[in-house]
């Protein structure tokens, strides 16, 4: 897994920020890079799962994609059910 980090970092450059959201059948999320998108679901949890642990989950997720810590505060969304979290990372880490 280890090249694919690098393949999905320079592709899609930084990652900035976190869209996370529940429907009837899973949590979704999508992650928005410098230079495109990644959407999908949290297959690991149920989407009566509480938004905490959604955002946990995300954010690993966001971190196995971007290759490299990253630090995601997180804000209630205008719906319910519905978070919006801002990537940051060091300036040493940024590509």
């Amino acid at each position: 897994m280890g090249s694919g980090r690098k393949k999905w970092r320079g592709r899609l450059g930084t990652p900035k920020t976190f869209v996370l959201y529940r429907t009837r059948d899973a949590w979704r999320c999508a992650v928005y890079f410098s230079s495109g998108i990644v959407d999908g679901h949290l297959s690991e949890l149920g989407s009566d799962s509480e938004p905490g642990e959604a955002q946990t989950a995300a954010h690993t997720k966001a971190e196995e994609l971007a290759g490299r810590s990253l630090t995601i505060s997180w804000e209630a969304g205008d719906k319910p059910g519905w978070w919006t979290g801002t990537i940051t990372t060091d300036a040493e880490e940024s590509v």
